[in-house]
């Protein structure tokens, strides 16, 4: 009888490789682990740095404080916190940004949640009307709207000194006070920023059974007291989502208040660091923006921690529903009449004064003889028109090209982003990365433009200094942008089945072939709403370009700044409607190309 065999001994170094080796044949953690070293080194470190910068002096203060670059100091914060300057810098802005950030937020909730309702509750008519025009704000750049709202109520004594329609045309005088401060940027920002509620409250209103209410109309509550007791409770989900999204993207936008708020010396935060940036103050800037990053981030803490604490509604169930639309009886007509002018206004209006003006060889001059095409195609003072303009077709092929850049890539991460969070979701690698890509949300674009542009003026080891290059703006976007498209990609994701890949990796498919041949193929849906929305948004920035561009790097947005800044309106007016024109096609382009609207998938799919 032979003696047992004596049982194999492996070493611990040979399992710890075998482990590793079948870990690097996992695509789930080879691309967890490099998304969370590559998105670690473009959204953590900048934030880690720029608390470092804020604290150490800065090229141009050596002498102001009497210490080499590089010295560690306080100096920065004291003089916004404690300095005599601090008012003008710091609690002036800050004030003005919670005034205008409460407004916003409010009016853009109010009006989106209302015409949701109306839309998807209502008997109103005209409903696919209203509701594919509610949406149109958003595709409008922010600043469009401003220089509408200038080109209407401004007045001959502030701005450029040419007088509006409501002035010249009706012979009104508007006061400052509607041309410009903090009334109009809460209007506009207010309206454009309406279509996150309208769109994330639509989808929360087609959700509720009818048969909730009906219960409650049986039983004699009247329709107010059945809005504010069931209605409201189960959307509130979608209206905490649409009050993150409005006023996390508000906060640091920087056209509005520069347009509407800058003639008027009134501050926010954004146009603070844009102008302390702008003399060389980046030690200010620095503090400022990590402040403003801080602000955003704890009121989207404060809300995910009270709406965590609501009680829960089911609304969706295995059973039948029904859904009965409220009878606006004798004000339907009314209302709607008082909705279809609204959304006309907020749609259509400010491109066709933008348009109107672009045509005037003198601003505020209306009349038919004043009308020329030289701002388009001649030359005044000068200046060429944007449409033979070397200068603004430069800017136009890197807005283009910036903005096509960014959606493919960002669409693309996004797939991938998704497909990481979903293969395995809830373990740390998939919350890890879900999270570590949702950390540009609470950054004010303002804020991240100014966070790259200390990051990136100089050499970092194998990376050359990417300021005057279009690589900072194409990273900075991206990053940005990474949250819309990340959440989209995980929505699309989660539709797929995890058999139809394993079947795929069963006939020997390497993940490559799986993810061109089937999980691309059923997520293109998810790439194209991230692209749009990465194109869009892009295309119509001006909080980000507005620190990074420079003349070699121009793009239209950063142009038309430079052009409202100089006094020369109608061609900034000119180029506001080519920004238009270039968004509402990509987009058509893309509803027709899917048969859907792309938009629609936004509501839904961000936190």
């Amino acid at each position: 009888m032979s003696p047992p065999a004596e049982p194999v001994r492996v070493s611990r170094a040979r399992v710890t490789r075998n482990h590793l080796m079948r870990l690097l044949r996992s695509p789930y953690h080879v691309l967890g682990g490099l998304f969370i070293v590559v998105f670690g080194y473009l959204i953590v470190v900048p934030l880690f740095e720029i608390v470092v910068a804020s604290l150490q002096v800065q090229d141009g203060d050596t002498r102001r404080i009497g210490a080499d670059v590089g010295t560690w100091t306080a100096y920065y914060w004291n003089r916004i916190l404690a300095g005599p300057l601090s008012g003008r810098l710091f609690y002036e802005p800050l004030v003005n940004t919670a005034i205008i950030s409460a407004g916003f937020t409010l009016l853009a909730m109010t009006l989106g949640t209302t015409l949701a309702w109306l839309v998807l509750k209502t008997d109103i008519g005209m409903r696919r009307f209203i509701g594919s025009a509610a949406i149109i704000p958003y595709i409008l750049p922010s600043w469009t709207l401003a220089l509408a709202w200038i080109t209407f109520f401004g007045n001959d004594r502030v701005g450029v000194g040419a007088a509006g329609v409501m002035q010249s045309v009706l012979g009104i005088t508007p006061p400052d006070w509607l041309g410009y401060g903090p009334l109009p940027i809460i209007i506009v920002l207010g309206i454009n920023y309406s279509a996150y509620s309208f769109l994330l409250a639509s989808a929360a209103f087609a959700t509720i059974d009818s048969r909730l209410e009906e219960a409650a109309v049986l039983h004699g509550v009247p329709q107010r007291r059945i809005l504010r007791s069931i209605t409201l409770p189960i959307i509130l989900p979608a209206l905490g989502s649409a009050f993150i999204l409005t006023f996390a993207n508000g906060i640091g936008t920087f056209g509005v208040p520069a347009f509407l708020g800058i003639p008027v010396r009134f501050n926010v935060l954004a146009t603070s660091i844009y102008q302390s940036a702008g003399i060389g103050r980046f030690g200010d800037a620095f503090a400022l923006t990590l402040i403003l990053v801080g602000i955003a981030g704890a009121v989207i803490v404060v809300n995910n921690l009270l709406m965590g604490r609501r009680r829960q509604f089911t609304t969706m169930t295995g059973k039948g529903s029904t859904y009965k639309r409220v009878a606006l009886g004798r004000w339907r007509a009314p209302i709607t009449a008082l909705v279809v002018v609204f959304v006309a206004i907020a749609a259509f209006v400010p491109v066709t004064l933008l348009t109107w003006q672009s045509f005037q060889l003198r601003l505020g001059d209306y009349s038919l003889s004043n009308l020329t095409l030289a701002y388009w195609t001649g030359e005044v003072y000068g200046i060429r028109g944007i449409l033979v303009s070397e200068r603004v077709r430069a800017a136009a092929l890197n807005t283009f090209v910036t903005g096509l850049t960014v959606g493919v890539v960002t669409a693309f991460l996004g797939l991938l982003i998704g497909y990481v969070v979903t293969k395995k979701r809830g373990t740390l690698l998939a919350r890890a990365v879900e999270q570590i890509t949702f950390i540009p949300f609470v950054i004010p674009g303002i804020a991240l433009a100014a966070i790259y542009l200390t990051m990136f003026a100089q050499p970092r080891g194998p990376i050359p200094s990417l300021y005057g290059t279009v690589w900072i703006l194409i990273l900075a976007f991206i990053v940005a942008r990474l949250p819309f498209a990340s959440r989209s990609g995980i929505a699309a994701m989660m539709q797929i089945g995890g058999s139809l890949e394993e079947a795929a990796e069963m006939h020997g498919a390497g993940f490559w072939s799986r993810f061109r041949r089937v999980l691309f193929p059923l997520a293109k849906r998810g790439f194209l709403t991230g692209f749009i929305l990465s194109f869009v948004a892009t295309v119509k920035d001006l909080s980000i370009v507005v620190l990074l561009a420079t003349p070699q790097t121009m793009m239209l947005s950063a142009l038309t700044f430079g052009y409202v800044d100089l006094g020369q309106r109608q061609f900034a007016d000119a180029i506001g409607v080519v920004i238009v024109t270039i968004v509402l096609a990509m987009t058509l382009a893309a509803q027709w190309v899917t048969k859907t609207n792309p938009l629609q998938g936004f509501g839904g799919d961000t936190k």
